[in-house]
């Protein structure tokens, strides 16, 4: 009977590391932390947390699961200066889209999809419509007379995932599920992806999902 309960105890230890050791694994993590990122801390930690994981696994940027468009340059004029990026879409029959990509204090490009344009919407006059190297100051109140006009009255304002670049954006507090993914290499034709989902729950982080998966690459 000695020699059996022996047995036992690397059979347990050899099943506790099997996860760490598989090639892919899932995890949830609701004490403690994982990358710096700490369960219990609110969003606005878990942001300035995310913001030093990214470093560290090389990553800049964090999706707010769920987010729902905007319809008026009101809802997201606070909001523009956390960004690089906002998407102007038609919400009708026809898709119509731009996005609008701007850092530091400039607009840098405009994308009127398939193309680049200099100016976006092109029928309007130039002191309405938004110009690349328009200063970023100036969007909203240019949003505002493009939403004026009838044919652009009915366009939805989608923000991108947001930058680690830039400070906390206060309406991510209004969501309770982030989620990023990062890759690094194992070695050589070998890496790894994490896919991450931050659950938050009364304003504090709840839990981490993590999923891993190690994928080949052929030359």
């Amino acid at each position: 009977m000695k020699h059996s309960f022996l047995l036992i105890i690397p059979i347990i230890l050899l099943l506790s590391c099997k996860k760490e050791n598989s090639p892919s694994f899932n995890e949830r993590i609701t004490k403690g932390e994982k990358w710096g990122i700490q369960i219990g801390s609110t969003p606005a930690e878990v942001f300035v947390q995310l913001q030093q994981a990214g470093i560290e696994n090389n990553f800049d940027e964090v999706a707010i699961v769920y987010r729902k468009p905007s319809t008026q340059p009101e809802q997201i004029q606070n909001q523009l200066s956390f960004y690089q990026a906002i998407t102007l879409q038609s919400n009708g029959e026809r898709i119509d889209r731009a996005i609008i990509k701007f850092n530091g204090e400039k607009v840098t490009a405009i994308d009127a999809l398939p193309v680049e344009v200099g100016k976006w919407p092109q029928d309007l006059p130039d002191e309405t419509a938004i110009h690349k190297d328009d200063a970023v100051a100036s969007i909203y109140a240019k949003l505002q007379a493009i939403y004026k006009v009838q044919a652009y009255s009915n366009y939805q304002i989608i923000l991108p995932d947001k930058t680690l670049k830039k400070p906390f954006d206060a309406d991510m507090g209004n969501y309770d599920e982030w989620y990023f993914t990062f890759t690094k290499n194992i070695k050589s034709g070998l890496t790894g992806t994490s896919s991450v989902r931050l659950n938050f729950k009364d304003g504090k982080l709840s839990m981490i999902q993590h999923g891993y998966s190690e994928n080949v690459i052929y030359n």
